[in-house]
């Protein structure tokens, strides 16, 4: 491959994709350095026809965010979320940019994320076997303490791992390559322990999920001896989960994840709301859900200054149904061109954000914008380029022609 202008915005862009797991410093950082590297590119003459037909909904996604600043009264916060929010653009303006997503720059995208995702698993597994030996403390294995290492949530690093196994389970099921199998097998077992040790409950709704889809494909078809090994791989991790989650519930390490109680968060953020049409402000909801918190003695609540931890919860609390309806533009808008186009592959990375919004506010992290952002840009691009809108799944996977990651 010659190295020219747009080789190189592909390699910063892959680089780019590579840190999202290890580094939110240095991937920020990235993302900025790509923007102004595009200025020194001859911008293909249509990048802002194809960037608002791919983000649209982003955009106004993003505006309605905006309009939340100009009734909000806490402007530090509110436009610290724009700031987390602006890589809903910046994602698309660079995948703009780059040349169109073949399979085989589409396996590279898989490769550098997954490349990614296994190094930061295993400076956090070495960092928290070197503290236990320090210390014999068993909990730097689980949750916040095991990724503190690389400065990332363990759900939202959770997340990021679902995806990786996704992929990779979906590659080896479909895909006709043969390298490398036994590799890929422990890589898919090796990230599902760092799993263990990092998600909660909604991680494993999520996971469930994805299991069931590829249990219930190949009992539906035509079997192979590949199919069948990764059938047994899930299973095993099935059962896996179900005996964690069993042994968690009677230790109740539980109050360390995602699981614990949520309802009276929700309960709190609805019944705070004074405006269900135009919520408090993108940056009043702290301000007023801490206000709520004090008057009703949840004063633990409001020392860590909690969200309501639900997506659209917060998005009505803050923006309002104007909020609420532009994240469902968002977030369904790719999902049904995915079901349109039978594209299985972004359905099982797409659908698992409906679940995680259920007890997190993905959105409010730069973690979970880019990663979003990231995926949406991805298999939009793709899907508006396919010739064919139908078809059987299993013939547009072959289409797609993805490889080995």
């Amino acid at each position: 491959m010659v190295l020219n202008r747009s080789n190189l915005l592909w390699l910063l862009f892959l680089v780019f994709v590579f840190t999202i797991p290890l580094s939110q410093f240095v991937s920020t950082r990235l993302l900025v350095g790509l923007l102004a590297f595009l200025f020194l590119l001859d911008a293909r003459s249509n990048w802002f026809f194809s960037f608002f037909r791919n983000t649209w909904d982003v955009i106004l996604y993003s505006i309605m965010l905006t309009v939340g600043l100009i009734y909000t009264t806490d402007w530090t916060t509110g436009l610290n979320v724009i700031e987390t929010n602006l890589s809903f653009l910046a994602v698309p303006i660079v995948i703009s940019c780059l040349p169109m997503f073949t399979s085989n720059r589409k396996k590279w995208f898989f490769r550098a994320f997954l490349f990614g995702i296994i190094l930061s698993s295993i400076i956090c597994l070495f960092v928290a076997a070197y503290h236990y030996a320090q210390n014999s403390d068993i909990q730097v294995f689980f949750f916040e303490k095991f990724t503190a290492v690389i400065k990332s949530h363990p759900t939202y690093f959770a997340y990021y791992i679902i995806f990786a196994i996704t992929a990779e389970l979906f590659l080896l099921y479909y895909d006709e390559d043969r390298r490398y199998l036994l590799l890929r097998y422990l890589v898919i077992l090796f990230l599902f322990l760092i799993l263990i040790l990092t998600g909660g409950q909604t991680a494993f709704i999520s996971i469930l999920f994805v299991f069931s889809f590829f249990i219930l494909k190949y009992l539906t078809e035509v079997k192979s001896r590949t199919k069948s090994i990764v059938v047994g791989i899930v299973i095993l991790m099935l059962c896996c989960m179900f005996l964690v989650t069993f042994l968690e519930s009677k230790n109740r390490m539980a109050a360390l994840n995602d699981s614990w109680e949520r309802s009276l968060l929700w309960e709190s953020a609805l019944k705070a709301i004074p405006n269900l049409f135009i919520g408090v402000g993108t940056g009043d909801y702290k301000i007023v859900l801490n206000q709520y918190f004090m008057s009703h003695n949840l004063t633990q609540f409001a020392s860590e200054s909690y969200n309501s931890h639900n997506q659209v919860i917060q998005l009505l609390f803050s923006n309002g149904i104007l909020g609420v309806l532009g994240f469902g533009c968002m977030i369904s808008r790719p999902l049904y061109l995915a079901f349109r186009n039978k594209n299985i592959l972004a359905i099982l990375c797409l659908f698992p954000f409906l679940i995680y919004g259920m007890t997190e506010v993905f959105l409010g992290r730069y973690q979970g914008v880019v990663f979003f952002a990231l995926l949406h840009q991805i298999f939009i691009s793709e899907m508006n380029h396919q010739k064919s809108s139908f078809g059987d799944p299993i013939d547009i996977t072959k289409n797609l022609n993805v490889k080995s990651i």
